[in-house]
């Protein structure tokens, strides 16, 4: 009985061991990921304005997030400049400086094309998540439209597209893929939903987890970067 009464109790433990970190542990990666993002973003002109401050003020008093409301502040105000007339004339006459040096020219144009890609104006790569025969045949993974593929690699695959293969746990590595586009499935879950399953090496799988409309098929998922049924038929 004595036996019995310990086996519970440490099963009972155990199961609240798991319960706790459940609840727990995605909380605190949550918090600990958005500090070190806080950090990340507060040290990049806080490492100049701290020092300074604390030469000039009579007291020492630490100030974390000064830094990153300046570079908040900048942000904005550099895209205020930008979207009026004299701001946008500076910003072409320093794109066009920096792309006539030689050792700037292709670090510049590869940041700026893939910045305006993602979070600009005409930003269509990367929202539709697709499964690929990827590393051999009959073996699948799940990757990013990202566009049709490259001219050079037309000739090779016709009627191509890239695709974003992420590596698992990790996805911000991966390998970027040419494939056919009759060979390209999408898949109808968010790219969240991709992300939570990759991250989780497959433990957590999206709910409701099905096979969208072909990317060939007019009415089907919006063509990304060209892909779809107008490109298909060019």
């Amino acid at each position: 009985m004595a036996t019995d009464g310990k086996l519970r109790f440490w099963s009972l433990i155990k199961r609240r061991l798991i319960a706790g970190l459940v609840v727990v542990a995605p909380v605190t990666a949550t918090i600990w990921l958005l500090w070190w993002i806080f950090h990340l973003l507060d040290g990049l002109l806080g490492r100049f304005i701290y020092p300074v401050m604390q030469r000039l003020l009579p007291w020492n008093v630490p100030t974390p997030g000064l830094g990153l409301i300046l570079l908040f502040l900048i942000l904005v105000t550099a895209g205020w400049a930008a979207e009026r007339a004299v701001g946008s004339r500076i910003v072409h006459a320093w794109d066009r400086l920096l792309e006539r040096i030689p050792i700037t020219k292709r670090i510049y144009t590869a940041a700026n094309r893939i910045v305006r890609s993602v979070f600009g104006k005409e930003k269509r790569a990367f929202n539709t998540v697709v499964l690929i025969e990827f590393p051999s045949e009959g073996r699948w993974s799940i990757g990013f439209l990202s566009a049709d593929a490259p001219s050079f690699a037309q000739e090779v695959v016709p009627n191509s597209v890239s695709v974003f293969v992420p590596t698992t746990p990790n996805p911000t590595t991966g390998f970027l893929v040419m494939v056919p586009r009759a060979k390209v499935i999408p898949i109808a879950i968010t790219i969240d939903e991709a992300f939570t399953f990759i991250l989780s090496a497959g433990a957590v799988a999206p709910d409701g987890m099905g096979v969208a409309a072909s990317i060939d098929r007019p009415g089907g998922l919006r063509p990304v970067a060209g892909v779809g049924a107008g490109s298909a038929s060019g």
